[in-house]
């Protein structure tokens, strides 16, 4: 499932309108008939029918798309779409629906945002990855190793995978306070380059801050939570954008 979600960097969990939005406006047609596609590549992975999956996947894609991975999704939902090149590639992020290997969070699925990548091909959309980008990381550029499909990278081993997920770390994932009081996480970047992390979704009645989003190597950020009489219970999750990791925090309200 790790090497599937770590196919594209980068994408915030919530997002308002800016005026660069306004710019980015597709035709209605465009923007129904991505929308279709994207609903149909990830309804196959939910029904576990990865051959019509198959069909949505670019020709320069598919080596990739037969050796990756495939995770079980529960849901989704289209969350944002970013148009470039003149309509004929897409940006997009899909809160996907699943269960995370995480202890103290496997018996409930997460909100997970994924982000893809569409290009119009003949006057039809298609999935795919883009090799360069691909082996950008905040550790450097990653190289071919043997066995990887197409020019691609290999898959990282088991270990490496443990390294990376380990580079931005929160000081607690607990944490319990009363109406009217706060509580504070804190995150460190402990990769050799810079990091970013985003809130996905809220906890009703709790005002939730980040000093700042963007972290340097070494670096820390500071997430603050206040409860107001409406506070409820609940997990909230914060993402590291460029390796796609949710770091959940269980908030308890006494």
């Amino acid at each position: 499932m790790l090497r599937f979600v770590l196919l594209a960097a980068g994408a915030v969990a919530c997002f308002a309108q800016t005026p660069a939005d306004l710019f980015n406006k597709p035709p209605a047609e465009v923007d129904q008939a991505l929308r279709s596609r994207i609903s149909e590549f990830y309804q196959d992975h939910i029904d576990s029918k990865f051959r019509q999956a198959e069909a949505l996947v670019a020709e320069d894609t598919k080596d990739y798309f037969y050796t990756a991975n495939k995770p079980k999704y529960v849901g989704f939902e289209i969350q944002r779409i970013e148009y470039s090149e003149g309509f004929t590639r897409a940006k997009a992020v899909v809160l996907c629906e699943q269960y995370v290997m995480i202890p103290g969070f496997t018996d409930k699925p997460l909100k997970v945002p994924t982000p893809s990548t569409w290009k119009l091909v003949d006057g039809l959309w298609f999935w795919y990855v883009d090799g360069d980008a691909l082996r950008q990381t905040p550790f450097g550029s990653m190289k071919p190793g043997p066995g990887g499909p197409s020019g691609l990278p290999a898959v990282p081993a088991p270990k490496d995978m443990v390294f990376i997920f380990t580079q931005v770390k929160a000081d607690k994932q607990m944490v319990s306070f009363k109406h009217g009081e706060s509580a504070e996480v804190t995150f460190t970047n402990a990769a050799q380059g810079p990091m970013s992390i985003s809130l996905i979704g809220a906890l009703p009645g709790i005002d939730v801050k980040l000093d700042h989003m963007n972290m340097n190597a070494g670096e820390k950020a500071v997430l603050t939570l206040k409860a107001a009489a409406t506070a409820k219970s609940g997990v909230l999750s914060v993402r590291v954008d460029q390796t796609n990791q949710v770091i959940p925090i269980q908030v308890t309200i006494e």
